[in-house]
């Protein structure tokens, strides 16, 4: 209890306080708060170092005196992004996290705030920020990006950008990319890669692109503008390299107006398979044409779990859609249609709810 009112102590005096000392002054191990507004709505997105989580409580006050602030959410423990959709607009709030581990103790996070002159500052100044910044590659490492905003160019959807961030066998966590510098996102070109609380301010090319063995993308948000800079609405995640796996959790959320959430390589060169996604525990709160697109000729698999659609109807937007794939050259991969428990979707109707 005593480290709980020491962290408290400090975060009250954040707003008087540097921004870099108020967080290095918190106690290990820590949770880095993020907070996005899109389309009027206001996401909180998250990381935590705290093992074995039993439950998160969200606090939120109108001031940044955490003692004067309300719970107002409790969340699972696998959930790293949640939405405040029962506020004021014309108010200005504080927000905290708490997470309980398994053996009681509190761990409260930064506090994070719609106030306009905090939204996109930097939460934390780890020894590894410096390093988050357009064109960096991360090899067998895991880096914490302290939550601060990096960004290229976006040429429309012009395929064939430079990736933001490259991982080989690599961590990337608590990063912005920002609106108008999202090129081709975040590339795992080898190895098994965790992309982690990441915020997409607005897509470009794509989002993140599978040329590894694993990429997991575990909570995070991104968003698609109808006419922003990537142009239409296009897929969000690539996967190109054949026996590989994409893994989208944590309630990875997806707002604005989208083409896919992931399309398999449909015409790569040298292309085949099998390639694998599993979706456990993803939101879509906007609209988007299709979920998953799988090259059944390739025996890729898409295994879809708590699946959340705005506005879901049956069909609208399929969910898992069968595609022949090609190799470079030869021709268009063409759709099929949607499949349900097939072999290459293996996803009932009750994995998928409307929001």
């Amino acid at each position: 209890m005593n480290l709980l009112r020491s962290s408290i102590k400090v975060l009250t005096c954040a707003l008087l306080l540097p921004l870099s000392l108020s967080i290095a002054a918190q106690s290990e191990p820590s949770t880095t708060l993020m907070l996005t507004k899109k389309a009027g709505n206001t996401y909180l997105s998250w990381s935590t170092e705290v093992q074995e989580v039993a439950r998160q409580e969200i606090y939120r006050s109108t001031s940044s005196v955490f003692e004067q602030a309300e719970r107002i959410s409790v969340l699972d423990p696998y959930q790293k992004v949640a939405q405040d959709s029962s506020f004021d607009p014309n108010q200005d709030y504080w927000y905290w996290l708490k997470v309980v581990d398994a053996d009681g103790q509190e761990h409260l996070s930064n506090l994070s705030a719609t106030v306009p002159q905090l939204s996109f500052q930097p939460f934390a100044t780890t020894a590894n920020a410096s390093r988050c910044k357009a064109g960096a590659t991360f090899e067998n490492e895991s880096i914490d990006c302290g939550g601060i905003t990096v960004g290229s160019s976006c040429a429309s959807d012009a395929e064939g950008q430079k990736p933001v961030i490259t991982l080989k066998n690599a961590t990337v966590k608590n990063l912005r990319i920002s609106a108008s510098g999202g090129a081709d996102g975040i590339h795992c070109s080898s190895g098994n890669c965790t992309i982690e609380n990441v915020v997409w301010e607005d897509i470009c090319e794509d989002a993140a692109t599978n040329n590894g063995k694993t990429m997991t993308v575990k909570g995070g948000m991104a968003f698609n503008s109808a006419n922003g800079p990537g142009g239409k609405p296009d897929k969000v995640f690539q996967q190109n390299s054949k026996n590989s796996t994409t893994v989208l959790t944590g309630n990875f959320t997806l707002t604005g107006e989208n083409g896919k959430l992931w399309r398999s390589c449909g015409d790569c060169t040298d292309n085949g398979g099998p390639r694998y996604l599993t979706i456990s525990g993803v939101t879509i709160n906007g609209k988007i044409g299709s979920i998953a697109g799988v090259n059944s000729n390739y025996k890729d698999v898409a295994t879809i779990r708590n699946l959340k659609i705005k506005d879901y109807a049956a069909g609208k937007p399929p969910v898992c859609e069968h595609y022949t794939g090609v190799k470079k050259g030869q021709g268009k991969s063409v759709k099929d249609k949607e499949y349900w428990n097939s072999a290459s979707c293996n996803v009932s109707k009750t994995d998928v709810t409307k929001l």
